[in-house]
């Protein structure tokens, strides 16, 4: 094999590897004890330095396409948060991390650039997403058996606002189960287009399948909502017939019940009550910064809001675009909004969502769109991944006049 056919191949290989180690958010480093590093920062590192090889080696040269202008465009207003901050040293960590997750959209959107490569990353995604689930399953026999267990404790989470009960509160690998419930989502639609593509055998998709649903069951985060959500647009947009629409709508509607469930507070009994739920306090609360500061926010990374719900203490807007414009203000908040309608827009274009523009656009709708109405997930690497994945599909598969 030639130098530069090997260079190609670890590049992509390496970029595969990555793709795998997204959900094990939370597997102990021996260098991440002090500092915020997860297993993706390691082979980042490893991608990004085959990738600038084969670039000096002129091996590759970087993809062309508009994502550059909607990731600048968000780059330039963190930045300018960053500059007007009240904590101007924190705010300036922050947005270095979030440079760092545009690296990781561009990184794939550059590396994945023929239909080969965007199958074999859809499939690792599966094989991830089923690997986690299927220790969520474990965590979950485990959890009636021995409590005190090792990997019990290493999987569960608190119950966060839910009462205590009998039953546990999964997180896997993952720092808490609402980023496993927005990552299991995305695996979910990667599944029916692997499915529908022929990519993965039935019995394989329905085992994954069932591991991924239960897993997600687990996490008791609204998140839930999104497979039924994802699984609704999947079959809207498939061209079926009348029924079929109807339980489209039915599926949508059920999704949406799950986002108007946060804004209730559940006594013991799991009855509703005239309080006011978490979600609601930390949305007032950061509604209330962004109107002190509408044009660059009160600094990236400072915190959307400041909520005392029992004992816990709540900075986080539990919103994708609350979150973003209480702490970078409009312009930043505006053009996350309008790169995430290009990125769906884009894959939607295409025919069904049988194609794989199309599922992408609607597994990126559901994790950007649905689940941030209730999850600040703005900054978790998976999204940021998916994002490159999606654009270079429609880049792929659309060519240049949907660059």
């Amino acid at each position: 094999m030639v130098p530069t056919d090997m260079l190609k191949k670890l590049t992509e290989l390496s970029l595969l590897l990555l793709v795998l180690s997204l959900p094990f958010a939370n597997l102990p480093l021996p260098f991440s004890s002090r500092l915020p590093f997860q297993l993706t920062e390691p082979v980042f590192l490893i991608v990004s330095s085959l990738f600038a090889v084969s670039l000096l080696a002129r091996i590759s040269r970087p993809a062309g396409g508009r994502i550059y202008l909607f990731v600048g465009a968000y780059l330039i207003f963190i930045a300018l948060s960053a500059v007007f901050s009240e904590s101007p040293g924190r705010s300036a960590v922050k947005a270095a991390g979030i440079a760092y997750l545009a690296a990781l959209a561009l990184l794939t959107f550059n590396i994945a650039r023929d239909e080969s490569m965007i199958r074999r990353v859809t499939v690792t995604w599966i094989a991830a997403s089923a690997a986690v689930s299927a220790f969520s399953l474990l965590v979950l026999i485990l959890f009636y058996v021995d409590r005190e267990a090792s990997l019990v404790r290493f999987g569960l989470s608190h119950y966060g606002t839910f009462p205590r009960g009998n039953y546990p509160r999964i997180q896997s690998f993952f720092a808490n189960p609402n980023m496993l419930a927005h990552y299991l989502g995305i695996g979910w639609v990667m599944l029916l287009l692997a499915r529908e593509q022929g990519w993965i055998q039935n019995r394989t998709s329905i085992a994954a399948g069932v591991l991924i649903a239960i897993a997600a069951v687990f996490t008791l985060s609204p998140g839930i909502g999104v497979l039924f959500f994802c699984t609704g647009l999947w079959i809207l947009l498939g061209n079926r017939n009348g029924l079929s629409r109807l339980i489209a709508v039915v599926l949508i509607a059920v999704s949406a019940l799950f986002i108007f469930s946060t804004a209730v507070k559940f006594d013991r009994n799991f009855a509703p009550t005239s309080e006011a739920s978490a979600r609601l306090l930390t949305w007032s609360s950061a509604a209330s910064t962004f109107a002190a500061e509408p044009l660059t926010g009160k600094g990236v990374g400072t915190g959307a809001a400041a909520v005392r719900y029992g004992e816990q203490r709540l900075t986080d807007a539990h919103n994708i675009f609350l979150n973003v414009a209480a702490e970078s203000g409009i312009g930043a908040v505006a053009a996350l909004t309008l790169f995430g309608i290009w990125l769906t827009l884009g894959g939607v274009r295409f025919r069904g969502p049988e194609s794989v523009p199309g599922a992408l656009a609607i597994a990126f709708a559901g994790a950007f769109f649905y689940q941030g109405m209730t999850g600040s997930f703005e900054d978790s690497r998976h999204l940021w991944v998916l994002a490159g994945i999606l654009a270079a599909a429609v880049s792929v598969y659309g060519g240049a006049a949907y660059e």
